[in-house]
């Protein structure tokens, strides 16, 4: 299996593969993991062309024949092992403008079969960004709508070879990240009222991705919080906050406009958390209304996948007719899911 993994710069991406390649290592599966950038540059460097951190300021048909030269030699090397693991860029946010990481020409002369995309909080990639003299100076504006570019396109070069996408966080549990590429594990989207909780029972929160994580051992978890994009809109609301050190922070370059974006940006990547689940389990522990959850539901319903839902307050017929089945609590969820396991 070709396994192609694609995340803006400081997203996490080479780490997770550093992380992956240990794991895999310790499981004896015969994996190669190959940076495309890396033999880009040595292509180069055989070339007499020394690339520098500016090296997207390049002429594009060299920078194109590097990586045509890199993905020849990766295509070569990958036939000593079982499966490969490439990471690349789909694209640059670079001066301002938007510049090619990999062609589609280039996509379809290599066997890619799972593509996957990774993301991480977008105060951590600024921070790194920042703290990156290649891309220091960058906006968190740009570095959102750069995120939202990658993971557009590897969607589309998924969608050219007719495979199967993902998106995966960062924070994603490895061990669950290696069953999502090397197990026929069910996948399931983890809904619960978070801005509900945090407000009347932050404990809750904890208790629900505990069960999550309890999952793990049957099925694939993608959980909403494994990205905390929207911990950057509440803290507007208090303009400084003081930082376990002692230190003050501010989010003054967060305007409305911005504020928007983020907002836009974890509606979407949360539907596509649900759009690459099999099913979605909902924890609702209140009988409060939750927009977003209800959301999710519905969109879940609008793409047939099933919702299996822990509510034990008064049900409306409008939350039943949007939910498979209901559940008054998760321990008799889990012996639903323990049971059906095999047939969901």
């Amino acid at each position: 299996m070709n396994i192609i993994c694609t995340g803006i710069s400081c997203s996490g991406r080479k780490e997770l593969m550093g992380e992956f390649k240990a794991l895999c290592r310790d499981k004896g599966i015969r994996i190669g993991f190959f940076n495309v950038g890396d033999f880009m540059h040595n292509a180069a460097a055989a070339s007499g062309i020394q690339f520098t951190d500016k090296v997207l300021d390049s002429d594009p048909a060299v920078l194109s024949l590097a990586r045509r030269s890199a993905f020849y030699e990766i295509a070569n090397i990958a036939h000593d092992y079982d499966h490969t693991f490439v990471g690349l860029h789909a694209c640059f946010r670079w001066n301002g403008k938007l510049v090619e990481g990999v062609s589609f020409k280039d996509m379809q002369g290599f066997p890619g079969d799972v593509f996957v995309n990774v993301v991480d909080n977008l105060a951590d990639i600024a921070q790194r960004i920042e703290d990156n003299p290649q891309w220091a100076g960058m906006r968190r504006d740009e570095i959102n709508v750069w995120l939202d570019e990658e993971e557009f396109l590897t969607k589309q070069f998924a969608n050219l070879k007719e495979k199967n996408h993902y998106t995966v966080a960062r924070q994603h549990n490895l061990e669950n990240f290696y069953d999502l590429l090397f197990s026929k594990k069910k996948k399931f989207y983890l809904s619960y009222p978070i801005t509900l909780l945090r407000q009347d029972a932050p404990d809750q929160i904890q208790s629900i991705r505990e069960f999550g994580s309890k999952m793990r051992k049957n099925f694939i978890i993608f959980d909403p919080l494994d990205i905390a994009d929207m911990d950057l809109i509440h803290s507007t609301e208090s303009p400084q906050e003081e930082t376990t050190d002692g230190e003050i922070t501010t989010v003054s370059d967060i305007d409305q406009d911005f504020n928007v974006q983020i907002k836009t940006r974890t509606i979407s990547r949360d539907y596509q958390f649900i759009h690459q689940s099999d099913f979605i389990i909902v924890i609702y522990p209140t009988d409060k209304l939750s927009p977003g959850v209800l959301s999710e539901m519905n969109f879940a319903s609008r793409y047939n996948k099933p919702v299996y839902a822990v509510y034990a307050h008064a049900r409306s017929p409008f939350f039943e007719h949007l939910c498979e089945r209901i559940f008054d609590s998760i321990e008799e969820l889990e012996t639903f899911l323990e049971d059906q396991q095999m047939r969901l």
